[in-house]
């Protein structure tokens, strides 16, 4: 049988898997979904720089408890349709199948494991995503935090040794804040009286995570009391992009972009896209993400709006918007300056 899916290779191989994406924010994909981006069935609906990102663990179906999972990061570009490139995937599941037959789950020698990491199918993340990746596979696996866990709990109730705290001690923390409600309170109160580098790498691990309703509320209410733009406003604002939008931060969110600095619309535009989509119950309006774009640079205008209409979820009502009859005048310069210009 010709093998032309990772979902079919993994089955195949007699290996359970689970997808993670990796573009914009560290979430799960459903199997299911995972399976259905790979027969073009549908959008991939996180897309950065015209790629997909996703992390793929699988192990062995009669593996023992304690095996450590296989992990593969993978980059495949997306086409004009926002559907992914089935001739990459190909490609890739070719030079695994060279590598190793259909027996993926074997231990690599290290000779295969360098000719593998050669592939150009392959990246590496980020440290804070690899980071957010392992605080998740770690709660849905119900094991214990790591050595790093205790010093950054601590140091988010009184950071008196903030500077030793290690980036994966605080994602893990922000994976488990459904069960420490003393750290929920903890970053409520103190957010904005944290040393600023904590303060900044805290806010990148809280955006990859559901928080608590309480915190979201907090969190939100404290952005809408800043009123400049300044690096505590973006920590703010990175702090909610991984919720659902609620009442409380789709207000906060628009009291941000009524001015807004490039740094907090290109926060709203990569990281806090959900809180646009006019399916959502709590809705922040698009015209006024594209009020705001339009008063940045014709080049970082371009670039934001090329970056939205690649997103599945948006692209639809973008379009339709910027073709109303009532738009701004600022608006309509830019958008007439972008298709000019394309």
């Amino acid at each position: 049988m010709s093998i032309s899916t990772l979902t079919q290779l993994l089955h195949e191989g007699q290996s359970s898997y689970l997808c993670y994406d990796l573009g914009r924010l560290v979430q799960p994909i459903s199997n299911a979904d995972f399976a259905a981006l790979e027969q073009q069935a549908m959008p991939y609906p996180y897309p950065v720089q015209g790629h997909a990102c996703f992390a793929l663990v699988f192990w062995p179906k009669l593996a023992d408890n304690d095996q450590d999972p296989y992990l593969w990061f993978l980059k495949f570009p997306i086409d004009e349709r926002g559907l992914l490139e089935q001739s990459s995937v190909y490609e890739f599941i070719t030079q695994v199948i060279t590598l190793l037959g259909q027996q993926v789950t074997h231990a690599l020698t290290e000779a295969q494991e360098q000719q593998l990491q050669t592939s150009a199918y392959l990246f590496t993340p980020a440290e804070d995503k690899r980071a957010a990746l392992h605080a998740q596979l770690s709660l849905r696996w119900q094991r214990p935090p790591s050595v790093h866990f205790e010093l950054a709990q601590s140091n988010l109730e009184v950071p008196d040794q903030w500077q030793h705290v290690g980036v994966q001690g605080l994602h893990e923390v922000c994976a488990r804040l459904a069960e420490l409600p003393a750290s929920q309170d903890a970053i409520c109160t103190n957010f904005v009286s944290y040393p600023a580098p904590l303060r900044q790498a805290l806010a990148i691990a809280l955006e990859h995570q559901q928080l608590p309703v309480a915190m979201v509320e907090s969190l939100a209410t404290q952005l809408q009391q800043q009123s400049a733009a300044t690096e505590l406003r973006c920590d703010l604002l990175r702090s909610l992009a991984g919720q659902v939008p609620a009442a409380s931060s789709a207000a906060a969110i628009t009291h941000v972009l009524q001015q807004a600095s490039a740094d907090e619309v290109v926060i709203c535009c990569a990281r806090l896209w959900r809180a646009f989509d006019p399916m959502t119950e709590h809705a922040v309006p698009l015209e006024r993400l594209l009020s705001a774009m339009a008063q940045q640079p014709t080049q970082v205008f371009a670039a934001l709006l090329t970056d939205l209409l690649r997103l599945p979820s948006l692209r639809p009502h973008l379009l339709i918007l910027l073709q109303r009859d009532d738009l701004s005048q600022q608006i309509r310069q830019a958008w007439q300056t972008f298709t000019g210009a394309h």
